[in-house]
């Protein structure tokens, strides 16, 4: 949690009257409070670790597909040609 009390302390110490001071600190915790809400958090970062980690395997997969079946259609027309 954001101290908005020490806030508002600071700038009434740095010569910002009371009642601004107070406003500011409300403006800024209200601020900060908006962007926590959309924050990742770590376990936010370990489920898209996992989705990656998963997706890569499923790509990992795919490459080997796409290069046994290139390989099989290319025999086939190295055959074709031959015969």
């Amino acid at each position: 949690m954001l101290d908005t009390i020490a806030i508002a302390e600071n700038l009434t110490a740095a010569g910002v009257e009371q009642k601004q001071a107070n406003a500011h600190a409300q403006a800024i915790a209200n601020a900060v409070g908006e962007h926590r809400k959309e924050a990742a958090t770590h376990s936010d970062l370990a489920g898209l670790k996992a989705e990656i980690a998963a997706n890569k395997a499923g790509i990992d997969a795919l490459k080997w597909m796409v290069g046994v079946n290139l390989a099989i259609t290319l025999a086939l027309f190295a055959v074709v040609l031959a015969g």
